[in-house]
């Protein structure tokens, strides 16, 4: 039997001044160059088509708000943000092994966790309490939530020979695993609306932290005879922020009374078959179901709290199931040839698959978001494979050996299919086929790659009466998947022995041999989304077609897999190139 314990304190000193100098969004919706005397006429100036060809218009738009300094939207969070946290934690376990018979061996165990609220001893912190309004940690709220204290996480696994030979073992388990409670959804959370960056970011309390927010002005005018665009810090005294004299419509961050500790059940039932020397096949199933998962929910969504504006709440009500087939063939030293062939067919679906930066599209109804999870890829197939070439017998002396034996070759290949783009809903309605008459061919006149129809889509919220229905649109999120990706490198290898410690490695390795052009794939490759997107506005409504169109690069992929990733030009799936390397080992 095997058995152990752990305990952890961590301590953290969060110093995030995330939007301490405001953000600011010129989108070209403020300035007269969209209207009827600019790019919006029924006649629009040829430099106007020009860019509209060219799929520049919503930038050159952009540019010309921010030089003229009209300003969309803009945030900005005003005090101290510093916080001092600890988080107490500690776990026990046993595990032990159950030999039952000669062909089936039992293993078991049993684990179990405590993970603490995060706390400070300086009474720094506030929550937002639901029917409370803010409270202080340590100063009439003993804790974020309470501590969760029955994390018990059992496992149990086997290894069966049917045969009663090690060539065929059929193995299987399943297990409960508990989550270490992440902090950045806390701390860091980075919104994608105005709200606070987390719980240090309240109204409220010895160091609160003002959130503003405000649209639709020019940057110029409001800041005339020294006036700022935003004041300073402002706390609540009440609560609620009811006072006659607190500020009203800023915003707050929550983390709900009913907080637990997110956990997960994964489990697999693997068949193994042995051929001799030749290799290995092993083929199964792979599941796993996550429960009680964050996710957070703007609750001021329905006007609820008129004192505030958005309310950001922390919750543990997300779920996320993962299927898959699991296939892999080893293939053993053959004639100096070594390989592996992998393939995997498997399903993700989730509410929300970000940690942080993405909420639900609806704080009262998650199961609005429940789709395919961002990074769902449903095949990926992968083949290594090193062939160490054959001696050359008649190389008998010491500069023909090192020149002619100890050669190497090696090839990774990686082929999968593309990942959704949406991260959230699109706020789009589907009425036609968005891969009808689409080549998926890229097009330097376009800027890219059309990857979906826009006349197959339109926009509820664009006062359409040709496109009616709820404001979410009837897509569901990650409804549809980006570019594939493919890759083959190859590399050439040879071993120059010097002494028997010390050998020299001359190695050229190409990366993407065939020089295929890999698309970006996952969230934000694809601009695809109506008016109230998050994400995108890139629906140029046809009022009279009743469908989207391309004038804003609506469903363009414009970057590679490599650039997207931040990874230009040497990243995977980049364009063909060729490194050169020299390596003493020793």
């Amino acid at each position: 039997m095997r058995y152990g314990a752990e305990v952890r304190q961590a301590h953290l000193n969060e110093f995030y001044h995330r939007r301490g100098t405001g953000k600011f969004v010129f989108d070209g919706s403020q300035g007269p160059w969209t209207g009827p005397t600019g790019c919006g006429a029924a006649s629009a100036p040829a430099a106007c088509t020009s860019l509209l060809n060219s799929n520049q218009l919503p930038t050159a738009e952009a540019l010309a708000d921010f030089l003229a300094g009209d300003v969309s939207s803009s945030t900005i969070a005003v005090g101290d943000p510093e916080r001092f946290v600890v988080v107490n934690a500690f776990n026990l376990y046993f595990a032990d092994d159950w030999q039952i018979t000669k062909k089936l061996n039992l293993n078991y165990g049993l684990r179990y966790e405590y993970f603490g609220p995060m706390h400070s001893s300086k009474k720094d912190i506030a929550n937002f309490i639901p029917g409370t309004g803010f409270a202080i940690q340590g100063a009439g709220l003993d804790s974020l939530f309470p501590p969760d204290k029955n994390n018990f996480a059992p496992r149990i696994g086997f290894a069966y020979q049917p045969t009663g030979r090690a060539d065929l073992v059929v193995r299987g388990g399943i297990g409960v695993f508990y989550d270490q409670i992440n902090l950045n959804p806390f701390l860091d959370f980075r919104p994608p609306i105005a709200a606070p960056q987390g719980i240090e970011g309240n109204p409220f309390g010895s160091k609160p932290v003002s959130t503003y927010s405000r649209s639709g002005y020019n940057w110029d005018a409001v800041q005339a005879g020294g006036a700022s665009i935003f004041p300073g810090v402002q706390a609540c005294s009440d609560p609620n922020c009811a006072a006659a004299t607190d500020p009203k419509g800023l915003g707050a961050y929550s983390v709900s009374p009913n907080f637990r500790t997110p956990y997960f059940f994964n489990y697999n039932l693997q068949v193994e078959k042995g051929f001799g020397n030749a290799g290995v096949l092993q083929i199964g199933y792979v599941g796993s179901e996550g429960r009680k998962l964050n996710l957070v929910g703007n609750i001021n969504q329905n006007g609820a709290f008129p004192n505030f504006g958005n309310i950001l709440q922390l919750n543990t009500i997300g779920n996320s199931n993962y299927n898959s087939l699991q296939a892999v063939y080893r293939l053993r030293a053959w004639h100096g040839l070594t390989s592996q062939f992998a393939y995997t067919w498997s399903h993700a679906l989730d509410n929300i698959s970000e940690y942080r930066a993405t909420i639900l599209d609806d704080a009262f109804n998650r199961s609005l978001d429940y789709g395919n999870g961002d990074f769902d890829t449903r095949h990926l197939f992968t083949v290594s494979a090193t062939y160490n070439l054959p001696r050359a017998s008649w190389a008998t002396s010491g500069w023909s050996k090192r020149i002619v034996n100890d050669w190497q070759l090696s090839s990774m290949m990686n082929f999968h299919t593309g990942q959704p783009y949406d991260e959230v809903r699109s706020y789009l309605n589907l009425i036609g086929d968005p891969f009808k008459g689409v080549d998926h061919k890229f097009s330097a006149a376009n800027g890219g790659t059309i990857w979906v129809n826009p006349a197959a889509f339109c926009d509820p919220n664009a006062g359409d009466s040709g496109c009616t229905g709820s404001s979410f649109g009837n897509l569901a999120r990650n409804k549809y998947y980006g570019p594939g990706f493919g890759s083959v490198d190859f590399s050439v290898i040879k071993n120059v022995p010097i002494t028997e410690r010390v050998k020299i490695q001359l190695r050229a390795d190409m990366f993407n041999l065939f020089n295929r052009i890999n698309l970006a794939s996952g969230v934000g490759a694809v601009s695809a989304g109506g008016n109230n997107s998050p994400n995108y506005n890139t629906c140029a409504e046809d009022l009279t077609l009743h469908h989207c169109t391309s004038a804003q690069s609506f469903g363009l992929v414009f970057d590679t897999i490599g650039d997207f990733n931040g990874a230009p030009g040497l990243g995977p799936g980049e364009a063909f190139n060729l490194q050169l390397v020299a390596k003493i080992i020793f």
